[in-house]
């Protein structure tokens, strides 16, 4: 009774001291992952029993049946109280046999913890009568006073709140570890667990700590797997839990758990102890199902005074499932009300968006039309764009050409004047010329110098004066108009084959026969007519610039009327 209400009085100190913590909550996930698998360990163990059943049906000595019973006894014990007591009983007779009367003993000690494991605890009373103490040895003597621990700590459990009995019998337990001291040697498998038990209700002290120390060592290195270490780490438990350290003293109940359920050990009291804690905690779904395996597993073995433990937490348990559920219920009706509300909004406001949706929808449908017209519109505006653009094209282009057209013949009015001037001029002079060689012929004649007149007439150097001074003539006034006309003459050549004039020349007869083209005199007849040459001179002399050309040669004459920017 103290021990639970320093445990009470820790949890509600130290609150869930282990909620968020990393190491509790996968010591938990781990003891969970073990109940689940509860099934395949009862089958592992169910598979033993029956390879060992099937030898006991063989043919056996009376020692050798002895043996295969403590071997059956031991699957059992903790597992299945009736089918353990059949192999106690039939020890006892074969010992009976067999003249073993510390065997004998042994079994009768075997059979008393069995009747109080299964809470039959006056009949287990009554068989400890039975124990004769003289014939045991050391070793079953240590078993003797473990066995009465075993009963008494059940009786403290049976009798309830009658403290006067209580502490008799906690008393005689105390009396009787302090006996069995005495009785158990430090390499018996239980000595550490047995020595813990001595300290667990005392305060702190070096021995106590040193098989503290100890246990938790061998406790922490275990598979967890053997009834041994499933003590060792309940007992280390119960000693955190009497020091105030609520942490370690549930993760020792949650190592004695784990190890009970690998031995499908149906006596479980770790595991109802972490359920109520669990529940003190308000962890009520995981207590609920750990104390749900605990009860059926006490109705399997039978343990009624575990039976009655494990009701009185699991009441409490119900209790708080029902007020958590009537809790959720207020909660649920509250959120019922609440939904039915915002239903009742929801509702109206989806009316209101449907109403919206349409009026939005034939808006749509105007839009959508006006959009239609529109887009027509706007293709038909485009089309006409697209003609006046054709138009406006067409319109640029002829107005380029009527530009090129009057530049041309703003050229050829120019130069039209230009040379009508220069032939005006030219007859003029050619007329008062002739007129003075008329009248030198004349006065010759009258002198009768006939020999005069034909050395004059017959003398070519007046002609080639003439002529010479026509092509000077015709040089100037040409550069006057297209004065750039070398220089883009040249850009159309080779650099190699370029013209270099000699000093006081404006034009040579090659530059002459292209000044001609670029005047528009295209017909090489014409122009041999104009220099006073032969065709085939003129023919040779294109034909020899066209082949210094950069350019095609089908393209020169063209390219050349394009030459010179006109002089104005």
């Amino acid at each position: 009774m103290k021990n639970i209400l320093l445990l009470i009085l820790l949890l509600v100190v130290s609150g869930n001291t282990y909620s968020g913590n990393k190491e509790m909550e996968l010591l938990l996930v781990r003891l969970d992952s073990v109940l689940a698998n509860s099934e395949k360990y009862i089958l592992e163990k169910e598979k033993k029993i029956g390879e060992l059943r099937k030898k006991h049906s063989l043919p056996l000595k009376l020692e050798e049946k002895l043996w295969l019973n403590k071997m059956l006894y031991d699957e059992y014990y903790v597992y299945n109280a009736d089918s353990a007591m059949v192999y106690v009983n039939d020890n006892i007779d074969i010992a009976g046999q067999l003249d073993r009367k510390d065997k004998k003993q042994e079994w009768i000690l075997n059979k008393i913890f069995l009747l109080t494991a299964q809470g039959l605890l006056n009949e287990a009373e009554k068989e400890l009568l039975n124990v004769d103490v003289s014939s045991l040895s050391e070793e079953i003597m240590y078993q003797y006073y473990d066995t009465r621990i075993y009963l008494y700590s059940h009786l403290v459990q049976f009798i309830g709140g009658r403290m006067e009995l209580i502490n008799s019998y906690c008393n005689l337990e105390t009396e009787l570890r302090y006996e069995a001291k005495n009785h158990i040697a430090p390499n018996h498998p239980s000595y550490y667990s047995f020595c813990a038990s001595l300290h667990r209700e005392y305060p702190r002290s070096a021995e106590g700590d040193s098989i503290k120390l100890k246990l938790r060592e061998i406790v922490d290195n275990s598979s967890l797997s053997t009834r041994v270490d499933a003590i060792n780490a309940y007992m280390l438990a119960i000693m955190f839990r009497n020091e105030g350290d609520e942490f370690n003293y549930v993760k020792y109940l949650i190592n004695s758990a784990i190890a009970d359920i690998k031995i499908c050990n149906r006596d479980i009291a770790s595991l109802e102890e972490l359920s109520n804690i669990l529940y003190l905690q308000d962890d009520i779904d995981r207590g609920y199902d750990y104390i749900s395996y605990c009860l059926k597993a006490a109705l399997l073995y039978p343990n009624r005074v575990r039976v009655m433990n494990i009701s009185t937490v699991m009441d409490k348990l119900q209790q708080a499932y029902r007020k958590r559920n009537e809790m959720q219920e207020s909660k649920l009706r509250k959120s019922l009300y609440t939904v039915s509300v915002l239903s009742v909004v929801l509702l109206i406001s989806v009316l209101f968006i449907y109403f919206q949706f349409r009026r939005l929808f034939q808006s749509r449908k105007k839009i959508d039309e006006s959009n239609r017209l529109l887009n027509l519109h706007v293709s038909e505006l485009s089309e006409a764009q697209r003609m006046l653009g054709k138009v406006n094209g067409e319109l640029s282009e002829i107005n380029e050409k009527l530009k090129v057209s009057n530049d041309e013949l703003l050229e050829s009015n120019y130069v039209k004047e230009e040379y009508i001037g220069y032939v005006f001029s030219i007859c003029s002079s050619y007329i008062t010329k002739l007129e003075e060689y008329r009248k030198n012929i004349s006065r010759k004649l009258k002198a009768g110098q006939i020999d005069d007149i034909i050395s004059l007439t017959s003398s070519t150097t007046m002609v080639q004066s003439e002529l010479k001074e026509f092509y000077h003539s015709f040089d100037a006034i040409f550069l006057h108009v297209y004065p750039n006309f070398v220089e883009d003459f040249n850009t159309l050549l080779r650099p190699e084959e370029r013209i270099v004039l000699k000093e006081g020349e404006l034009l040579n007869t090659e530059l002459r026969i292209y000044a001609l083209v670029r005047l528009g005199i295209n017909d090489s007849v014409k122009i041999a007519e104009f220099l006073h040459c032969s065709p085939q001179t003129v023919y040779n002399n294109r034909l020899r610039t066209r082949n210094k050309g950069i350019i095609p040669k089908e393209e020169f004459a063209e390219k050349v009327r394009s030459l010179g920017k006109m002089q104005k």
